[in-house]
């Protein structure tokens, strides 16, 4: 059997990453016809098809995306043991994709990226915060983070902390309308929605004692971000359901108020996903340990 070219990985990596033959050959300093040339020989050795192409943009196919992760971490790892012996010492380096939800991203992840790259310049990080729930593998991100519940996937997940949910108004509202002993009092408010939920009106609560109710809340706003809600709710606009560390400060300061106390919502996660590859890169491993000891430190 003849022995694969392990060189053209890169070349097809830098393909699928950049979406064109041409953005790649820009990335890579060579020529368009280089680069397209050993991305035929590839599928001519591998004898699969792992791009469709059209006049603007390549996309890969299901063996495609499939010998893209492998083919990644192995040009990764590559990178990353040549730097190793080059630089004599064993620190990060590359490129490092996160992301995480806006309000998480602002107050605890930010900071740490800031922190991670003035520690280690030789990583490029890309930060993208959006409630939007991105799939690390499709959308090619090293770490993401989660708040709340996580569905079935073959991505790797770390539970970091728990949460609990927690209704809260402003202290005029709750002045106005009045603080409910019982959960079925919250109806009468309005009640700010949060889009990205997929269940977000509909809420049981658990007693002290045992008893379950279900509340069917009364839609007066929506919102997509967890911060513009908070910013709503503080403006007296009406309640929201929210996790208890994203607004800790509001109610020690008396900005937000907690209705309901003696009742309890399901409890959620804080989780880092990862893609599920065997390789890692130190970035990433580094990252993430750094990450997880600042979250411990700002929650306790």
């Amino acid at each position: 059997m003849k022995k694969p070219n392990l060189n053209r990985l890169e070349y097809f990596v830098a393909i699928a990453e950049e979406g064109t033959i041409t953005a790649a050959a820009d990335r890579m300093r060579i020529s368009k016809a280089v680069v397209s040339k050993q991305l035929q020989l590839l599928e001519e050795e591998l004898g699969a098809t792992l791009v469709v192409r059209n006049s603007r943009h390549l996309n890969l196919t299901e063996t495609g995306q499939s010998f893209f992760e492998a083919a990644r971490a192995s040009v990764a790892q590559a990178e990353e043991a040549y730097e190793m012996v080059k630089q004599g010492r064993a620190e990060p380096t590359g490129n490092l994709r996160i992301t995480a939800p806006l309000d998480m991203g602002v107050t605890y992840v930010s900071p740490v990226v800031a922190e991670f790259r003035i520690a280690y310049p030789a990583v490029t990080i890309d930060l993208t915060l959006s409630d939007t729930r991105f799939d690390p593998v499709e959308a090619r991100f090293d770490i993401a983070y989660r708040v709340g519940w996580l569905a079935d996937s073959a991505n790797v997940a770390r539970k970091l902390s728990g949460f609990q949910q927690i209704v809260v108004a402003s202290p005029k509202l709750a002045e106005q309308i009045g603080k409910p002993e019982h959960p079925q009092g919250l109806a009468a408010f309005p009640f700010v929605e949060h889009r990205a939920l997929p269940n977000p009106l509909n809420w049981k609560f658990l007693s002290a004692t045992g008893e379950t109710t279900d509340v069917q809340m009364n839609p007066a706003l929506r919102a997509d971000v967890t911060p513009a809600i908070k910013a709503m709710v503080q403006e007296g606009a009406g309640i929201s359901i929210l996790p208890d560390f994203f607004v800790k400060k509001e109610i020690e300061n008396g900005g937000l108020i907690q209705l309901v106390p003696d009742w309890v919502l399901p409890t959620g996660g804080i989780y880092a996903v990862y893609p599920p590859t065997q390789f890692r890169s130190a970035a990433t491993k580094q990252f993430a340990q750094l990450f997880a000891e600042r979250l411990r430190n700002s929650l306790a």
